[in-house]
């Protein structure tokens, strides 16, 4: 076994280390200081002539797949950890303690107390030559540091900061954003002045007629009630499981539902159906020149019953778009609003209610999709105007007009299928969002329990659900979630495949769903803390592994069906459309009444 040189400590070798993993690459000329206070993962690189400073109380710990430069200098006295995934460029330095000043007796600096203040880097940053890191400061994830920094204070999740002291720039932009993002010339400037032309004459045109809206509104809604018609429906304006789920699921109570979307994410695209105006060029064209209104009357003129989301619906890109409920009010038109996560969940509002582990912990409103101010208004202005607020897992904050319901989904795409004869238990991790599940807990528990236990990590990222189908048999384990407090999509797709599924339930969102689940649901709850152990008892008893599967089909298709699903969104549609008040407790009396659970 290869010896290193160390300062202080004599010579090392891997087993010096608190922890290393495979593929570490050592260049000449480094120093360590204790080794056994180092911990570092697996496929990492250190340049030559670093320093690692391990220090007596605290630990330096490094994860996978760091690539650390020549000449960089590593101070662990008050704490370091380097998330997986990052690049520290040569000669960067990270200093963890610091004279404390507030001691200051205007003797010499060299004597007064040392203060610590632990460093963190999380995933995917790429830190600049020469750059600084002083005590106390967090790099959140995806940051850039430019080179020559001195990073004083925390930064924010894919920023780019520079400068002594380091500021903020700007935000990273994906290849799509910067390829799209319109440059200012004369010929965008002639399109805006038309188009804004053309869209002020739309909008006159749309107020002189909607008088006759409003009386055509008004005599279909009362020949619908004298002949005991149900009424029409549109999911608008996602492409995506949640509202496309909702549609097939009523349809099968012999409504008539129809989707209505802006786009379909290529995900889900061999699921989705109806209008959705990315399909149509022409007509799309049409829409953006009128401010939507079009596309809006034809709805008008064809529904009776809308159901958007908080984020907004079909005028969620108008001017209209904070008097879309006002005007469906006055059109006589039912609402009913669903909520599928980001849409209606301030992230100060989930860090708030106290919970350790929870969906807002690695997420930062810099990078979410909409502010906290507009989320909130959202959800102010639905609560106020629809007749119901549609929501399942982990959405329990709606208030009163608020009504927990199973995901939809479509289980022909999942039928049970064997477990294949894997050499090692293969536990599976299928995420879009990795900082909304709880991916870097899943991950780093995983390889650690991969030393001990035969098993392998599958991740299954940015697939149809057409390959998907083709991956889930494949697993014998799924840990869809650990951190947001409820199952979504995956935990319900896995279930029906037959796999057993492990992920964090926690007890106040179950007492909204125990009126169908009856307070068991076929899936060990575990979070970070207890995770490991959860896995453990899995892969060493592959008859709970059958038992669970088993249940979790059986479980997915009573209660994840379109058919019923669909029969409880009956209830809600039913009390709405005759002008009833419903809520949590008057439904879950409607559903034991009509005895839709077994």
């Amino acid at each position: 076994m290869p010896y290193f040189g160390t300062h202080g400590t004599g010579k090392f070798n891997r087993t010096g280390f608190a922890k290393i993993g495979k593929n570490v690459i050592f260049e000449p000329g480094i120093l360590v200081f204790h080794p056994e206070n180092i911990e570092i993962g697996s496929n990492v690189y250190i340049g030559h002539h670093t320093i690692l400073h391990g220090a007596d109380e605290n630990k330096l710990i490094i994860g996978d797949r760091v690539w650390i430069g020549p000449q960089c200098y590593l101070h662990s006295s008050g704490g370091i950890k380097i998330y997986s995934d990052n690049g520290l460029a040569p000669q960067t330095r990270i200093i963890s303690s610091f004279h404390d000043l507030d001691q200051d007796d205007l003797g010499p600096i060299v004597n007064l107390p040392i203060k610590q203040k632990e460093v963190i880097i999380k995933s995917g940053c790429d830190i600049g030559l020469g750059s600084i890191i002083l005590p106390g400061v967090t790099i959140e994830e995806g940051t850039q540091v430019g080179a020559g920094a001195v990073v004083t204070k925390n930064t924010e999740r894919y920023s780019i900061v520079a400068g002594v002291p380091a500021r903020k720039l700007k935000l990273r932009e994906s290849a799509f954003e910067k390829r799209h993002k319109q440059k200012f010339n004369l010929f965008q400037t002639l399109k805006l002045i038309i188009t804004h032309f053309i869209r002020a004459i739309s909008d006159v045109i749309f107020v002189l007629f909607l008088p006759l809206l409003v009386i055509y509104s008004w005599l279909r809604l009362i020949f619908k009630k004298i002949l005991r018609q149900k009424p029409r429906i549109i999911f608008s304006p996602l492409g995506t499981p949640l509202p496309l789920n909702a549609a097939r699921s009523i349809r099968s109570q012999g409504y008539e539902a129809d989707n209505f979307a802006y786009e379909c994410p290529v995900y889900f695209r061999n699921i989705c159906f109806g209008l959705v105006l990315t399909d149509k060029p022409f007509l799309n064209f049409i829409n953006y020149l009128t401010d939507y209104l079009v596309i809006f009357i034809w709805a008008i003129l064809e529904y009776d019953l809308f159901e958007f989301s908080f984020a907004g619906g079909i005028l969620m890109y108008s001017h209209f778009r904070k008097l879309e409920y006002i005007l469906l009010k006055i059109l006589a038109k039912k609402i009913s609003v669903y909520g599928y996560g980001s849409d209606c969940k301030a992230l100060s509002d989930v860090r708030s209610q106290g919970f350790k582990y929870n969906n807002a912990m690695d997420r930062s409103e810099a990078t979410e999709g909409q502010s906290e101010k507009i989320i909130k208004e959202n959800v102010r202005r639905a609560q106020k105007y629809s007749q119901v607020l549609i929501a399942g897992g982990d959405l329990i904050h709606l208030g009163k007009k608020g009504i927990m319901l199973p995901l939809a989904t479509d289980l022909s795409y999942w039928r049970k299928m064997p477990f294949a004869k894997n050499k090692k238990v293969i536990i599976a991790h299928s995420t879009n969002h990795r900082s909304h599940k709880g991916t870097r807990f899943i991950l780093e528990i995983v390889e650690k329990l991969s030393s001990k236990l035969p098993i392998e990590m599958l991740l299954i990222e940015k697939k149809t659900i057409k390959e998907c189908q083709k991956i889930y048999p494949k697993a014998d384990i799924f840990v869809p979630d650990v951190i947001t407090g409820w199952h979504g999509f995956t935990a319900i797709e896995a279930m029906a495949t037959g796999r057993p599924v492990v992920t964090y339930l926690r007890p106040d969102i179950m007492e909204f769903h125990k009126y169908y689940a009856q307070g068991r649901i076929p899936a060990p709850s575990a979070n970070p803390d207890n995770l490991a152990q959860v896995l453990t008892n899995l892969v060493k008893n592959p008859k709970l592994r059958e038992d669970l599967g088993k249940k979790g089909s059986e479980y997915a298709w009573q209660f994840h069906s379109f058919e019923f699903v669909g029969s409880l969104r009956a209830i809600i549609y039913e009390y709405i459309w005759a002008n009833k008040k419903i809520n949590q407790a008057v439904f879950e009396k409607e559903v034991k009444k009509r005895k839709l659970i077994k």
